[in-house]
């Protein structure tokens, strides 16, 4: 293995040469490219059920890349890898809740969400409950979208501005200009074939680095026996505080509802979901979702565990070369790629597409939906086929404006995945709680919906909000997995990430959390947990003022198609007169039809 030499402070040494630069180019170019090709000379794309559906002609497979690639971004490429670095292996039994979240997504959500074919997700909300449920709960999602999507822009800044050394405040503006320009023109397609064309270059670089990666530590075994030392490997970290930061059960119960958020009810998913042509080919799409988000996860750990193996004597943050384990990557494949011209500009090539791809992703969801659930509300019939193209780009446009702002707050925030999880979590949560009551519990009514999203919304806003003011202000720290900087060649020691001086003032509450004693320890509730506790809190108020504000004549109109199939069973029966006896047969065998389409595939 070859030891790290570390002699000086942060540098940037450009390593790029013309096959680099020839990478990015060609990344960038494409993508261009197949917006203006979906944009211009297919001219089809002005029509709304173009733009936001692609006409349901879309495959199975460019889908669920879409998806898997739109998930990823930057934070799972630099986030999961510094995860690894600094606590272990943990985060990875995130995995063991794929098989329950595309069983749940596909029988609960999905049978629902389909046969309705709704132009936006939050339509179901105004069906199920209200107009002013749905207004609430898009505004939460157009927050979630402003606030996460800077995050995912600025970890490829971040690369940037360590390998080629171009500014974040240059390279951010180029970079979200070009996704705006062929996201606004192209719609759908060009957001799904760029996530495709895009998924190549990502998966590529990553697999290309690990490889080089182990060859270079001296084989996997050797790379396992390094981390086991370490303590990096750790699956089963039993502590059942709420207040750990990464435990077996922050992971996995605090992880099955971050992804189920991202694929369940998440307007981005639904809405290339509707894109295919069958509920069958929705399914088979989850499924590749599901099974591919596993895929990335493992190679993304992998990733740091050769990250520690090549730097265990000689940690390069304690050491004073890098500033935060969120270059950790960059630098990592800088220093093994010396050797192989081309593998730098593919990996940031990679990184550039992860976030090009979910920041187009962001923004055409976020267009359609500011769209479907306010513009369109104000607008004629004519006046929709005429302006609806043109609203949609210049939405689309707006937005990412106010996301190129947005992130030059987002850079002076901490870690990386935790800062990503952290943002969606004040807003994931009352989502989630909202369309689970409405799928799941039929006498959730439209007062329990909007006060179980705004205390939700409440709840998650005070304590994400105080526990980011805690880190940024030194009340509260994590301590690492142990650094060393022993190795022969390593001479800088500038600082411990886990030294005393660090730590001093502090009291460790649990497991590697250290906080002020003055620091409410309900705003030390693990990152992980935040989705969960925003949809337990959102569904328990919910339920208990539906339960408080009982509608009978509610559940006596409730259409039967609102509720998924495994809980139509438990409608109520209606007894009323003669004639709406017989009506009220003949909406039963409508759901019954329903359903009968669904258990045959919808085809």
């Amino acid at each position: 293995m070859n030891e790290s030499i570390l002699t000086s402070p942060e540098t940037v040494i450009n390593k790029f040469n013309w096959i680099e630069y020839s990478v990015l180019s060609i990344l960038l170019g494409f993508s261009v490219l197949i917006g203006l090709y979906y944009g211009c000379v297919k001219k089809n794309q002005n029509t709304e059920y173009e733009y936001m559906w692609g006409s349901k002609s879309m495959k199975v497979f460019p889908i669920g890349l879409s998806l898997i690639i739109s998930h990823i971004s930057g934070v799972t490429l630099l986030g999961v890898p510094a995860e690894v670095y600094d606590h272990g292996t943990q985060y990875l039994t995130i995995c063991s809740t794929f098989l329950l979240i595309i069983y749940v997504t596909n029988e609960v959500y999905i049978p629902v969400f389909y046969p309705l074919q709704l132009n936006s997700i939050y339509e179901y909300l105004e069906l199920r409950f209200s107009r002013s449920v749905r207004i609430v709960a898009s505004a939460i999602f157009a927050t979630s979208i402003v606030l996460h999507t800077p995050v995912v822009v600025y970890i490829p800044a971040l690369a940037v501005e360590k390998v080629i050394g171009v500014p974040t405040e240059i390279f951010v503006p180029v970079i979200c200009f070009i996704c705006i320009f062929y996201t606004s023109i192209g719609g759908l397609k060009t957001v799904v074939w760029t996530d495709a064309f895009q998924g190549f270059f990502t998966l590529g670089s990553v697999i290309t680095v690990i490889i080089i990666g182990i060859k270079d530590i001296g084989g996997y075994e050797k790379l396992w026996a390094i981390n086991e030392v370490g303590q990096r490997i750790e699956f089963l970290n039993m502590n059942p505080s709420l207040l750990a930061r990464n435990t077996f059960y922050t992971v996995v119960i605090g992880g099955f509802f971050q992804m189920l958020a991202s694929i369940a009810t998440h307007p981005g998913s639904i809405q290339r979901f509707m894109a295919l042509p069958t509920i069958r080919a929705a399914k088979q799409s989850v499924m590749i979702y599901g099974f591919g988000l596993v895929i990335i996860k493992v190679l993304a750990v992998l990733v740091g565990l050769n990250i520690y193996a090549k730097y265990h004597l000689c940690d390069p943050v304690s050491a004073g070369l890098l500033k935060n384990s969120g270059k950790l990557v960059p630098h990592y494949v800088q220093e093994i790629a010396s050797s192989f011209p081309g593998l730098t500009g593919i990996f940031i090539a990679g990184l550039i597409s992860a976030a090009l791809s979910t920041m187009s992703a962001g923004l055409n969801t976020l267009a359609g939906t500011l769209y479907e659930d306010f513009f369109s509300h104000y607008m004629s019939e004519k006046s929709k086929s005429i302006k609806a193209s043109f609203i949609l780009k210049m939405t689309v446009v707006s937005t990412g404006c106010i996301i190129i702002l947005m992130v030059y707050i987002v850079q002076k925030l901490g870690s990386v995945l935790q800062v990503a999880i952290s943002l969606h979590g004040i807003t994931q949560g009352s989502i989630m709680a909202v369309f689970t009551m409405g799928v799941l519990y039929p006498r959730a009514n439209k007062t329990g919906a909007l006060w179980g999203m705004v205390a939700s919304l409440i709840t998650m806003t005070v304590i994400v909000t105080n526990a980011q003011l805690a880190l940024a202000t030194g009340h509260l720290k994590f301590a690492t997995k142990p650094m060393q900087t022993s190795g022969s060649n390593c001479t800088i020691n500038i600082h411990d990430m886990n030294s005393t001086d660090r730590l001093a003032g502090l009291v460790q509450v649990t497991d590697v959390v250290y906080a002020d004693k003055n620091v409410f320890h309900g705003f030390l509730l693990s990152y992980m947990y935040y989705t969960a506790f925003g949809t337990f809190v959102g569904m328990v108020v919910g339920i208990i003022v539906s339960w408080l504000t009982n509608e009978p004549e509610h559940l006596q109109q409730l259409n039967p198609e609102l509720i998924t199939p495994l809980m139509r069973r438990f409608l109520p029966k209606k007894k009323n007169s003669h004639i709406e006896h017989l009506a009220d047969e003949g909406y039963r065998s409508v759901a019954q039809e329903e359903d009968a389409k669904i258990r045959n595939g919808y085809d």
